[in-house]
């Protein structure tokens, strides 16, 4: 399997490089061929142009080529706001092109980037049972705009995320079970059942 990791963010010692290089061993041991989009190393251009909007996806075209070798495409990120980094938005924006992604007659299940995978790796800044108080803070409805508005509506199966609850205030112990969880998460992809939407 060829697994795009597209991965955000400004800090080379942060918690999410090493759920990253976590991620580039565990599926490269598996025998995956790993592509990687390091969109602050690659200082990425998130700004979508007039002439990208008009069509002309030229300078886009390797990034669309990594999406297009792509069995899978997991996206690796610290949540800031309820969302990703802005980098990897615009990325999104600018790869994630008309005419490629998605166009008037294909969505959902026609997409067309149907028979591709996708799956969200984050780290969120506080412990996990202060997502649990509160509805508000649920976050698979605060993902749901990405998993469904973005990765469904292109045709993406959409596989469960893995979420790193408060690596800031993680103890060792703590720090080396959750690397141990994301590592298992990794190895069971083939069998991660897909979350289900209706396109209706």
């Amino acid at each position: 399997m060829n697994v795009l990791i597209v991965y955000a963010h400004p800090n080379p010692g942060s918690f999410n490089a090493t759920l990253r290089d976590l991620a580039v061993r565990t599926l490269s041991q598996a025998g995956h061929s790993i592509l990687l989009s390091d969109l602050y190393t690659m200082r990425f251009n998130p700004v979508l142009s007039a002439q990208e909007l008009q069509g002309d996806l030229q300078d886009i075209q390797p990034e669309i080529e990594k999406v297009r070798r792509a069995d899978l495409l997991l996206f690796q990120f610290p949540d800031w706001w309820y969302g990703m980094p802005a980098i990897m938005k615009g990325w999104i924006d600018r790869v994630f092109a008309y005419g490629f992604a998605y166009d008037d007659q294909h969505s959902f299940e026609n997409g067309l980037l149907r028979g591709k995978k996708a799956m969200l790796s984050l780290t969120v800044g506080a412990r996990e049972d202060y997502f649990r108080q509160a509805p508000q803070r649920d976050l698979m409805r605060v993902l749901e705009p990405i998993h469904y508005g973005i990765f469904a509506y292109c045709g993406l199966e959409v596989l469960p995320p893995f979420i790193a609850y408060g690596p800031g205030e993680m103890s060792e112990a703590e720090r080396k079970a959750t690397l141990e969880a994301f590592r298992e998460h990794l190895k069971r992809l083939p069998e991660l059942e897909p979350l289900r939407f209706s396109s209706t």
